[in-house]
Order: C-alpha cells, then structure tokens, then sequence
C-alpha cells in the first residue's frame, strides 16, 4: 500500500514522499507526515543480520513508496559511505548493564549526520522525480565546537 503525506494542520494531503521532501514544509506551516505507519516486514532476528544500509532500505521502502529500489538504494549506498569513520555508521556497544547506539560517526561527529548526510541524495531523486529543476540549496544550523568537522558532501 501506498504512503501519502499531509500537512499536521490539515491544508495539504496526498503528496508522494518526493513531492513532500521537495516541499519540505507544508504551505500552512505543517510538517508533512505520513498517513499511517506501515509494518515491517522483517522479524527482528533477520534485522539483526543486516548491515546499516540493509536496515535503512528495508524501512525507507515502506515509507518513500514513489521512489524505487534502485533510486533508494543508491540514495542509502551514497550517503552512508566513507563520509563515516566505520563501517557500521551506528554501532551499538554495551555498557555496563545496557547497550547504547554511537551516533557520532558521521562528518560532523553529530547525531544529525544519521539523517542529513542523506537529504541531498533525497533530494535531488526527488527533483529528478518530479522534473523540478531549481537549485537545491540545504542550510543547516550547527553549534561550532573545536572537534567539529567540515561535512563532505
């Protein structure tokens, strides 16, 4: 079944997810969100089997229906690459009696990395999608910090 998405204040509805991520906010304000959560279709022993990128596809495809297997995985290949300092992207150490999930692997050692690294790759499919020819300028904000790094995209 197909994803669409609407606006959380209610003026826009249906949009593919490349229409959505070309908007990026609704004309009313709203962020853009799906209209209902697809289950996945993989059992959590086979989840832990796969690499990043394997996760990442199997729960992109439920969510960016438009977009094809080919376009999303070569999307993912891009953005999760030598950018990061290992080849897990997120590893999950144990500590003491709990487990965290390391987030500071990507370009500029932050969290955001995980999600942004990937936007313009997002992007620009969805421009491609959608013969929509305008630059695509991403700002971001970032607190500097003496470990920070310039993002490689």
């Amino acid at each position: 079944m197909n994803v669409t998405y609407q606006s959380t204040r209610g003026s826009e509805k249906g949009l593919t997810a490349s229409q959505a991520i070309l908007k990026g906010l609704a004309e009313d304000g709203g962020l853009f969100v799906p209209d209902h959560l697809p289950k996945i279709d993989k059992t959590i022993g086979e989840m832990v089997q796969m690499d990043y990128r394997q996760i990442a596809y199997e729960v992109m495809k439920l969510f960016f229906t438009d977009f094809t297997e080919k376009e999303l995985k070569a999307c993912i290949s891009s953005a999760y690459d030598d950018k990061f300092d290992t080849q897990e992207f997120a590893p999950i150490k144990r500590a003491l009696t709990g487990y965290y999930m390391e987030l500071f692997h990507g370009p500029t050692l932050a969290f955001k990395d995980m999600a942004l690294t990937i936007l313009p790759y997002l992007m620009t499919t969805a421009a491609k999608k959608n013969h929509d020819d305008r630059e695509i300028v991403i700002l971001t904000a970032k607190t500097a910090s003496p470990a920070s790094r310039s993002a490689r995209w």
